[in-house]
């Protein structure tokens, strides 16, 4: 959603009591890395503005997979014809229980995040990974 060059499908699996495992392909990027993230809101209304901020439950300062905001994922990487494929697993993402990210947004933005690690508030908020490209909602599937 959001944009008629960037398009993408990205799967979320988890066993019970394990990491989930996050695979995906995004096409119609700049070559490069590319912000990546959970949204706290599944709400499309207004595009991709109206997903709100990073899934934060804990109130912490943005950071990559590892540490920081639960929806931090870091940043998924365009080949020069533009296309990320990527695996990664995401110890703090659940998709099961009070915690789940089901029914939350997913954006890939347009700049590399920089982690928190950038020097300025921005870079604690949002990693000032730029304009969300697209986005879509985490939906459940058999």
């Amino acid at each position: 959603e959001h944009s008629d060059a960037v398009k993408g499908s990205i799967l979320l699996m988890q066993a019970p009591n394990t990491a989930t495992l996050i695979k995906g392909t995004i096409t119609g990027l700049e070559p490069g890395p590319h912000g990546f993230h959970i949204h706290e809101f599944g709400d499309m209304s207004d595009g991709c503005k109206s997903m709100g901020g990073h899934y934060n439950p804990d109130g912490v300062d943005h950071g990559d997979v590892e540490q920081g905001h639960v929806g931090d994922l870091g940043n998924v990487t365009a080949s020069e014809q533009g296309v990320a494929d990527f695996t990664m697993v995401a110890k703090r993402v659940d998709l099961m229980g009070d915690r789940s990210v089901v029914g939350r947004g997913m954006v890939i933005h347009a700049d590399r995040d920089d982690l928190g690690r950038g020097g300025d508030a921005e870079s604690k908020k949002t990693g000032n990974a730029g304009d969300r490209l697209a986005c879509g909602v985490i939906v459940l599937k058999e």
